[in-house]
């Protein structure tokens, strides 16, 4: 009985070494290591002034469209929005944003898009991109998110042609964010 033990204790024990038994890697987001196109990133924010509350957001870039694509989408929402600026074309991005409390009294809500730094484009070098003041496909992507709830809706970019790898960010402590919320990295490619 003994030597059986010892036997399985000797075969763990190379396993472990030949690393077999190696931990699950974390997933990570970053300006490094953006989530792709399709990709649901999970994160929390903290809502409330006096007795604040963690509350689980869910963040999904569903698709982008760029380049004439999407200055025709745009021109489509409204004929007066302007071209790009020269060296420059329009990234639009649809994205998904839920919002789930954790106990039954979390009933605060998350004003979505009426900050500008809420989303913000970064070049493939993380340079920010200026904004662009220009009228989105509907639904844009803002209005008021209740626990258990999400919006849809397009946001738009103006970025450097020559720019093959730009970045969205999503900065949770905005929105009426109190805190805790990290900030979120989404491939616009």
């Amino acid at each position: 009985m003994k030597s059986r033990f010892a036997v399985f204790v000797a075969g763990i024990l190379a396993l472990a070494a030949a690393g077999g038994l190696k931990p699950a890697a974390a997933q990570e987001n970053s300006s490094t290591k953006p989530a792709a196109v399709g990709s649901r990133v999970r994160s929390m924010v903290e809502l409330g002034s006096v007795y604040s509350n963690i509350y689980d957001i869910a963040v999904t870039v569903i698709e982008t469209v760029r380049g004439p694509a999407a200055l025709e989408r745009l021109r489509a929402a409204d004929r007066d929005n302007p071209a790009p600026r020269a060296g420059m074309e329009y990234i639009l991005a649809r994205v998904r944003f839920e919002l789930k409390g954790r106990a039954v009294s979390d009933t605060l809500t998350f004003s979505l898009g009426e900050s500008p730094l809420e989303w913000v484009a970064l070049s493939e070098d993380l340079t920010e991109y200026e904004r662009v003041p220009v009228k989105v496909p509907a639904p844009p992507l803002a209005g008021v998110v209740k626990p258990g709830g999400s919006i849809e809706g397009w946001v738009a970019f103006a970025v450097a042609e020559k720019d093959p790898k730009p970045v969205m960010v999503f900065d949770p402590d905005t929105g009426g964010a109190t805190g805790r919320g990290r900030t979120l990295f989404f491939k616009l490619y």
